[in-house]
């Protein structure tokens, strides 16, 4: 087959020049509708990425609220068991002094009318009582002496004669053991 050209070389020329500028903007909207879809894919790729970066953070801070609440719960077992104790130790000094109130009430409602104590020693274990202070007469410390000596619940009283040497304002000291 023969082909005749019966264009003028400007016309061919102009011919070509437009085949040209179709198949530049051609291959120019298919490269931005390509740059488009790459675009709109990566688009979607982030958004993805991003949502289960939201879930995972999400779930990470369940877990750690979880965890302070263990520590919290944890904590506060700790402080309970430790004011169990104290009050347990607590109770046991309760329990132990119990008896030496009971004492002091007795020797106290018995004994000591008329006079001052300014102290008062008790060795549980050799159940000494140890006594000093101040009687403004010395009828008194005679009547204490006398309650100690005539009463079963006391013996060995160790009551110096010095302590009565003073008719008045006497400072004594004096100690016995007691049976109950």
């Amino acid at each position: 087959m023969i082909g005749i050209n019966l264009l003028p070389p400007e016309q061919k020329k102009r011919i070509k020049m437009m085949v040209l500028y179709r198949n530049i903007i051609s291959s120019g909207l298919i490269l931005f509708l390509i740059f488009l879809l790459l675009t709109v894919f990566l688009t979607g790729v982030l958004t993805f990425l991003n949502l289960r970066y939201l879930a995972y953070e999400k779930n990470i801070n369940d877990r750690q609220s979880m965890v302070i609440h263990t520590e919290t719960i944890k904590t506060m077992q700790s402080r309970i068991n430790n004011l169990n104790d104290n009050l347990s130790a607590i109770k046991k000094i309760e329990d132990g002094k119990s008896d030496v109130y009971g004492l002091l009430d007795k020797i106290s409602n018995e004994l000591f009318t008329g006079v001052k104590v300014y102290s008062l020693e008790i060795n549980k274990e050799s159940r000494l009582v140890t006594v000093s202070g101040f009687a403004a007469l010395r009828a008194n410390l005679v009547a204490i002496r006398d309650k100690i000596n005539s009463s079963s619940d006391y013996k060995e009283a160790d009551f110096p004669l010095s302590n009565l040497a003073n008719p008045a304002n006497i400072n004594f000291r004096f100690s016995f053991t007691y049976n109950f």
